[in-house]
């Protein structure tokens, strides 16, 4: 029988270490030379240890779930106890012909409440869900949260500086108060073998399929507890338009229903498309004279935009549609960059013709002329999103555009390959 036993949960300085043993076939799904840890650029000393455990387990159910394992535990807060079968309701809604089985076993749940005035939080990453999210909030000063290790590597300490020089500044230009958080709950998980598992069953990645969403919101609890954090919002990656269309764990079905502490999580901006949000936040910059820097990419070793992927490229796009300028939102390109890019979209377009690239089509068909657009963009304004390949030259182009793509996943699974080598 598939078994975890979580033997320790404790604190040194402000890193919480989690010591358990793994029974059954399941170990394989785990890095066996990795623990899990998570640590806070603030203190955390007043953290009870059924709360301390949360970040944890947060990554361990879904995985328990699947392989029908049974989790045992010392103490764990009521709230989140609670919340469980309620959160884990959207996974079985989610993947209708998976099985999702599984327990945990508690023997001591304790009620936990934070205290004093209540605060807010927000999962910030830079990008333009997270930006939209911070500005519907803006009033409630909330604090930024931004972990290292969800999309910067560990050992991109080069790209983990850029990023957070991002949030401080941010933060420093709201006058908001922000916490850095460092977590290896990608790492010690051995998240190729969980793919591979879970592409067979339902077409998605572990990462995109199953984690992410509360494997984020699980590293907030400690913090959450020690400095009264009640209202804890997290962007919305997809809208309600596209519900059905895609499958994401970060899901209001999922996200709405973790609780801890008496904190309320709720996954935020789900009525918007991606291009309304990219319209809120040129029309921020336009109407108060602020800056916003945005971080898309999370495709580039670095922290920065690599201007050459499809994230990027939905973004470019997406700010010249609202008469935005996105040199000054931090995408750095010049000319010959930019018609590389047309390049790139024109040979992959048959394939990912969708109504991702419908919302933008729309803003350039409603702020622009056809007279008005750039001669290069001139093709993708009267594109048919929805057409079907059919003359010889869209034949071509599709094909041409299956193998760029296909080269590029061959890259990405190199630099798997490597990190596994030299890990």
């Amino acid at each position: 029988m598939n078994k975890m036993i979580i033997n320790e949960v404790r604190i040194i300085n402000n890193r919480i270490e989690v010591d358990y043993t793994i029974h059954g076939e399941w170990k394989r799904y785990f890095h066996p030379e990795e623990n899990f840890f998570v640590e806070y650029s603030k203190t955390v000393d007043q953290v009870p240890k059924g709360i301390m455990v949360i970040p944890f387990l947060c990554n361990i159910l879904p995985v328990a779930w699947v392989f029908d394992a049974e989790v045992i535990v010392e103490e764990l807060d009521k709230d989140f106890y609670e919340s469980i079968d309620e959160f884990k309701q959207g996974y079985i809604n989610m993947y209708p012909g998976m099985e999702f089985m599984g327990k945990i076993t508690v023997n001591n749940i304790k009620t936990n409440k934070v205290e004093g005035k209540e605060q807010s939080a927000v999962f910030f990453s830079g990008g333009v869900d997270a930006y939209q999210t911070l500005l519907t909030h803006l009033e409630e000063k909330p604090t930024l949260v931004t972990i290292w290790g969800a999309d910067v590597p560990l050992e991109d300490t080069k790209g983990w500086k850029k990023v957070q020089s991002h949030t401080i500044q941010a933060a420093t230009d709201n006058h908001l108060d922000f916490v850095s958080i460092r977590s290896s709950f990608r790492t010690f998980l051995h998240e190729d073998n969980l793919s591979q598992f879970t592409y067979r069953k339902v077409g998605d990645g572990w990462w995109r399929g199953f984690q992410h969403g509360i494997g984020l919101i699980g590293q907030l609890a400690p913090y959450a507890f020690q400095y009264n954090i009640k209202n804890i919002y997290i962007a919305s990656s997809f809208s309600q338009e596209e519900k059905g269309k895609y499958t994401l764990a970060s899901d209001p079905t999922i996200d709405n229903f973790v609780r801890y502490n008496g904190c309320q999580v709720m996954h935020d901006g789900y009525e918007f498309n991606r291009q309304a949000k990219i319209k809120r936040i040129c029309s921020y910059v336009t109407d108060t004279g602020n800056t916003i820097q945005l971080r898309v990419c999370w495709q580039s070793s670095g922290g920065s935009n690599c201007c050459q992927c499809d994230k990027c490229y939905r973004t470019i796009l997406g700010i010249l549609a609202e008469k935005g300028n996105p040199h000054t939102f931090g995408f750095q390109y010049n000319e010959k960059d930019f018609s590389k890019m047309i390049f790139h979209m024109r040979t992959r377009m048959p394939i990912r013709s969708n109504f991702r690239y419908q919302s933008v089509q729309d803003a350039f068909r409603r702020n622009y002329s056809l007279a008005e657009m750039d001669q290069q963009l001139r093709w993708f304004y009267q594109y048919d999103i929805h057409q079907r390949v059919g003359t010889p030259t869209e034949f071509l182009l599709e094909t041409f555009g299956k193998f760029l793509d296909g080269v590029q996943r061959i890259k990405r699974k190199a630099v798997r390959v490597g990190k596994e080598v030299f890990r």
